[in-house]
Formats: structure tokens, sequence, C-alpha cells
């Protein structure tokens, strides 16, 4: 539970008053895993929002509900309990504080590593839950990854599903809970409204690509690219990937990192599972070269992840990372 004074809930609410009203999109593109042309709707996807849903994704509903259950139970426990998992530096549970330069939300949540059991020894189904879960949520990712290398007609198809795959490979696994907000009023029919708490700020991702899944509960909202906000329908038995500031760089920004944010709902508390898929730290980043075409040039300079990665502990949520690694054109 996340108990929260009235002042700091009116900080909440501020970083949405000035936005214009969100509207509910229902023509979010949709990906069938058991189509191999499906590769074309990924490119189209990737290249129009950085966002599509995707349906046959072979992870099992009991995986999904098994770890949806446990970690409901965990987020019950009381703060003592919640806290012997160690705290968030990064990596552990946090509530409130959402990295170390002010960014604040309505969420408690679970910051966890994947390439090692995750540290949770008081909890052994959770951990259970949580292994099955990611191992499955891996495989689909890296068949994702491989189809947009199809689609992108590059080779070898396991270029961008190594990084995934390699025993180094930096990936992150979250879990978010955003319990009911008394304050908020509720949503209208056309998917707006007019006391909305932030519950996780406006922000991009900045590794590959990201895996999210969630309860049947409303609340994320994605940017198009002229900056209007669009709320996104629940759908519990799918998944959702957001396009990451690493890919947009790996294709010389053909794909864009799509901007996202969380609001909280006024009744229902919100659940959400992402596995944030990261090259090793030492992998290079660049523009991939069986992309550039003739004398095109690079838009960023090369760095690796290691290097990304600590410059984006040091922002804010909603800050643009990838400005410091964009060349400047020559005028």
């Amino acid at each position: 539970m996340v108990v929260v004074s009235k002042p700091a809930i009116e900080q909440f609410s501020s970083y949405l008053k000035n936005n214009k009203p969100t509207t509910l999109f229902t023509q979010i593109p949709l990906v069938d895993l058991s189509k191999p042309d499906s590769k074309h709707q990924i490119i189209k996807a990737c290249e129009e929002f950085g966002f599509f849903k995707v349906i046959n994704h072979g992870v099992p509903m009991e995986s999904i509900s098994m770890l949806e259950s446990e970690a409901t139970k965990f987020f019950s426990l009381p703060l003592c309990e919640k806290q012997k998992t160690g705290q968030p530096q990064p990596y552990g549970y946090g509530h409130k504080r959402i990295g170390m330069h002010g960014d604040v939300g309505w969420v408690e949540y679970l910051l966890l590593t994947t390439n090692q059991d995750p540290s949770l020894h008081s909890f052994q189904t959770f951990r259970v839950a949580l292994n099955s879960y990611m191992k499955s949520v891996k495989k689909m990712a890296c068949e994702i990854l491989e189809m947009m290398a199809d689609g992108l007609k590059i080779q070898p198809r396991n270029v961008l599903s190594k990084l995934l795959m390699d025993e180094e490979s930096d990936s992150v696994f979250r879990v978010n809970h955003y319990p009911p907000c008394p304050n908020v009023q509720p949503l209208n029919g056309n998917g707006n409204g007019n006391g909305d708490v932030i519950g996780f700020g406006e922000h991009t991702d900045p590794q590959i690509i990201s895996v999210l899944r969630s309860n049947n509960t409303s609340g994320l909202q994605i940017s198009l690219r002229e900056g209007s906000w669009i709320s996104v329908p629940p759908d519990q038995t799918s998944f959702f990937i957001n396009v990451g500031d690493s890919l947009q760089v790996m294709t010389n920004g053909r794909f864009k990192s799509v901007k996202h944010r969380v609001v909280t709902n006024s009744v229902k508390s919100r659940l959400s599972m992402i596995y944030f898929c990261g090259p090793p730290l030492s992998e290079k980043i660049a523009p991939l070269p069986s992309l550039m075409r003739g004398d095109q040039q690079s838009l960023y300079k090369e760095f690796t992840w290691f290097e990304y990665k600590k410059s984006a502990y040091k922002s804010r949520l909603a800050d643009n990372r990838l400005i410091h690694f964009e060349k400047i054109a020559a005028s």
C-alpha cells in the first residue's frame, strides 16, 4: 500500500494538470506472432508508433496468472516485509520515489536483474513464478527481435536477439503496483479525466525493447508523434512492446522509442510486469551497418550500453537521454 499525504497527491497531479485531455485509442497496431508475415506489421508499427500489441505470443496463461497472483500477495504485505527484499539501489523494493533525481509517482515496485536468481529469499513461490514467466517472455522477445530482423532484411537474423541471449545480457525485470487513488476523478467514456494523478511519469525506455503485460486496469498512455497523448485499452491476455532508445540508435532513427506514462485509477489497482531487454554492458550501440544506405551518415555517436545506462541514471524521467549522444550536423 502506498500512503501519501494530500500535498504529495497534489504534487503528482501537477504533472498532468496542463496537458490536453487524452483520448482512448482503439487502433493499437496488432501483431499475431503465429503468422510469419507479421514481420511487416512489426516494422510498420515500429516506424509509426514505436509500440504494438502481440497476440498468440506463446506465453502460458498459467504462468501469467501465477506471477500476477504472487505479485498481488507480495504488494499486500506490510511495508516492513516488502523492504526485506532490499532498497532500490537500483534493485529491490521501492515506493513513491523513482530514481535518484526527484521523480515521484503513485507507485510501489520491485526492480530485479534477470541474469541471476531474484533476491526474494523469503518468497520461494514468488521466485518460482518469476523464473517461469521470465523464461517464456525472454523466448517471445527473441522471436520478436528475429522477426524484426527479417522485416528489416538484415543478416544474421539473430543480430538483435543474440544480445538478449548473451549470458552477460543486462536485462531487467520490473513489477509495478499502482494502488487505487481516491483523489482521481474516474475516466469518462472517452478516456478523459479531470483529476489525473501520475503513477509513473512520462519517459522512454533506454533498452532495445520492453515487453509489458498488465492486469485489466487502464492507466497506460503513449505519446503520438505530434505530441498528443492516447490511452491504451488494457488487455490482460496480450503483451505490449515498446521500442527503446537503443533500438532507435541501432536503426539510425528509423524506429523511434515511444514516450509513455501511467496515470492512476480511482477504484482499481493496476499491476504491470515489464521485461526490459538489454544488451551486455560492454556492447557497442551504433546504427547497424546493414541498415545504412549509400553515403547515409550516422545520427549518433557510438557508445557502450554501460555508458548509456550510466548517463540514464543521472537523468530525470522525462529527459531526452539520447540528446547527449546525437551527432551535430555540419553547417
